[in-house]
């Protein structure tokens, strides 16, 4: 059942999305076609501005506590995050690690193409140049070497959040990877997904032609995500 602080967090975050995408990015939108440096510079800093409220709504309403172990991220580095899929949820609280050991304007996130037609948080997404990708190859292929070219061009530094599974760990979800696995003989996971690598292979091919060009560029964060089996299965109902 969903709680009134649930309820709360949704429209909170739709209406600020909703205003903030007319009032706070919208203006701007002319400069995208003028000087797109400094267009992006802008959309940055002020979506990472509006990002502070799910952290702030997450930690106050919520009590959500993030305990960080292994390496740092560099602030201002460039790479390509790559993170496990356990709930629906997993790319807003990376959020709360970001925005503390790193910046929350830098992160781009990979996300299924239907959600750019979302009201509020789609429009959102599309100006804070989130990749929007249909999970065909034939069909992403063209966009991820638009989007890629574009950071590069811009020289925006980029940490690229993709999850390689493709999808949240269900039980549906967790029945198609164990078929995969015994269709070409692999191990069946219990935690994870088996992954799709072509995308990820090719973003990073793709980013290390333009190390050259960019002194800060690990091109890899490896993160996995672990929750209590509680917390697990209170976000999937959700």
């Amino acid at each position: 059942m969903v709680s009134w602080r649930g309820i709360y967090f949704i429209l909170t975050l739709f209406w600020g999305s909703f205003f903030g995408s007319i009032f706070m990015l919208g203006p701007f939108l002319p400069l995208m076609f003028i000087n797109p440096s400094w267009y992006r510079w802008i959309n940055n800093r002020l979506v990472a501005t509006w990002l502070t409220l799910p952290v702030a709504l997450l930690e106050t309403m919520f009590g959500v506590k993030v305990i960080i172990t292994g390496d740092a991220f560099v602030p201002g580095e460039r790479s390509v995050i790559i993170m496990n899929h356990r709930t629906r949820m997993d790319w807003m609280f990376l959020w709360n690690c970001l925005m503390r050991y790193s910046y929350l304007r830098l992160e781009k996130i990979c996300l299924k193409a239907t959600l750019k037609s979302v009201p509020g948080f789609g429009w959102a997404m599309q100006a804070a140049a989130y990749i929007f990708i249909h999970r065909k190859w034939k069909d992403d292929k063209s966009h991820f070497e638009d989007m890629i070219d574009y950071f590069c061009d811009i020289h925006e530094p980029l940490q690229l959040l993709i999850f390689p599974e493709g999808t949240d760990l269900t039980e549906n979800s967790t029945a198609r990877s164990n078929e995969f696995a015994e269709k070409n003989g692999l191990q069946k996971y219990e935690y994870v997904l088996h992954p799709r690598t072509t995308g990820f292979t090719f973003v990073v091919d793709r980013l290390r032609e333009d190390q050259v060009t960019q002194a800060n560029s690990s091109l890899g964060t490896d993160l996995t995500i672990v929750f209590s089996e509680e917390s697990h299965d209170s976000l999937n109902e959700k």
